[in-house]
């Protein structure tokens, strides 16, 4: 690892700091970068990043196009894409040799910005320097006080909310909801997947007070035929503009949602050259490591980074729906999640486990812990808290094993099976 990228992960020690103040002092620092490209905006508790990465490999079928996303997989570099390109370690150097000055700078007024608004920064300066026309912009936490809530979209995106955060967000849907709200700008489009009447509720209030056409992908989409398989999923796709026919080779049924809000994102943000078979091409070319993803055949090994009750549930549905299989479980995950609520939707899936713990020095819970939280849901368990030892006396007992719980721990197995290779896109 360079010094610089050591020194922006040294960041990290500021923790999280919810608000735009600092954000956009750095970004005054460097000329507004946000307002030289256009963006959609993308928000929500699950679904955002796969939401994310189909609007970047359908707008790169026709514009200059940047993606920025976290956390990463593997290495830094793959949160801020341009062009299927990921930024280069020698952009990461160049981008904080000219601004340590002023970060530090800010630290003497107490301000010093936190990584995630470094890297924030990072990946919108980039944008300029690449002559970006559009990006995919993901929201980090929340959306309202999120330092990427300094852009102006032409389309802002609310995928499914759940609990989650709720240390910061809020305890109660309505008020996670006005905080992922935020994001939503005067005058500009809002297309809303999530449909719990008391977020409905949120969301379409913030829409009004901003003159903001609401778009619910409920009622402006319609999918039917749909199939899916452990090689991916097929649906046909109607919206007011369109019918398309859709294939990606991500698997899971839940990912026809998020392609309609794709979808519908992208007919309303005036990316006019856009068709309809660039759209389905995109699509088919999108890549989304670590969601449902399967890394080895024999035995069969999948991942999947849903790390809160709402995903694993979503998991469970989809892969009961895939194969009559039960898979060994190896899970790991880290302290500031429902861990019980989460175990308990996995039950559904298997009631064979292997408890591990994430490499995660600060967040991580411990494997026993987490074995104590479960305290019998499993009628088979472990606890094993090295992850790759996990992971090797899971692969020696099962033909079919699911790694999942954090991306921390599904990231270090992919590491370990891939050898450090991840794509984020279908290549040429």
């Amino acid at each position: 690892m360079s010094d610089n990228l050591s020194y922006l992960y040294g960041l990290t020690r500021d923790g999280i700091k919810l608000g735009l103040t600092v954000t956009k002092e750095f970004s005054d620092y460097l000329g507004n970068p946000e307002k030289k490209f256009k963006s959609i905006h993308i928000a929500g508790t699950n679904g955002k990043g796969s939401v994310s990465a189909f609007i970047y490999n359908i707008l790169s079928q026709k514009y200059r196009t940047g993606l920025y996303t976290s956390p990463h997989l593997l290495k830094f570099n793959e949160r801020i894409l341009v062009n299927k390109e990921m930024i280069t370690d020698e952009e990461i150097n160049d981008f904080v040799s000219k601004t340590r000055d002023f970060i530090e700078s800010m630290r003497l007024k107490q301000k010093r910005p936190t990584f995630f608004e470094a890297t924030t920064l990072m990946a919108f300066d980039l944008f300029v320097k690449k002559d970006v026309e559009y990006a995919a912009v993901e929201v980090g936490l929340g959306g309202r006080l999120d330092s990427t809530n300094i852009v102006t979209p032409e389309v802002s995106v609310i995928t499914q909310i759940g609990y989650e955060h709720y240390d910061r967000l809020g305890c109660s849907i309505d008020s996670i909801a006005f905080e992922k709200g935020g994001i939503i700008k005067k005058g500009k489009p809002a297309v809303v997947l999530e449909s719990k009447p008391e977020a409905v509720k949120v969301l379409r209030r913030i829409c009004d007070l901003r003159d903001s056409r609401y778009i619910s992908v409920e009622t402006n989409s319609k999918i039917t035929d749909l199939e899916s398989n452990l090689n991916g999923t097929s649906f046909t796709l109607t919206t007011p503009n369109e019918r398309y026919n859709i294939e990606t080779q991500l698997v899971g049924q839940f990912q026809a949602r998020n392609i309609a809000t794709a979808v519908l994102a992208l007919e309303n943000s005036g990316a006019d050259r856009l068709k309809k078979a660039d759209i389905e091409r995109g699509i088919l070319s999108t890549k989304w490591p670590g969601r449902m993803n399967i890394i080895r055949k024999d035995p069969m090994v999948m991942v999947d980074a849903a790390h809160n009750p709402p995903a694993a549930d979503a998991l469970q549905i989809a892969l009961n729906k895939l194969t009559p299989l039960k898979p060994l479980l190896v899970v790991g995950m880290l302290s500031d999640k429902d861990q019980y609520s989460y175990l308990r939707a996995l039950r559904r899936l298997s009631d064979r486990i292997i408890f591990t713990t994430p490499n995660e020095p600060l967040r991580s819970l411990p494997a026993q812990r987490l074995s104590n939280i479960a305290n019998g849901v499993f009628e088979h368990s472990e606890v094993i808290p090295d992850p790759i030892e996990a992971y090797k006396r899971a692969c020696e007992v099962s033909d079919f094993v699911l790694v999942t719980g954090s991306i921390y721990l599904i990231s270090e197995i992919i590491e370990y099976e891939n050898k450090g290779k991840v794509e984020y896109f279908q290549k040429a």
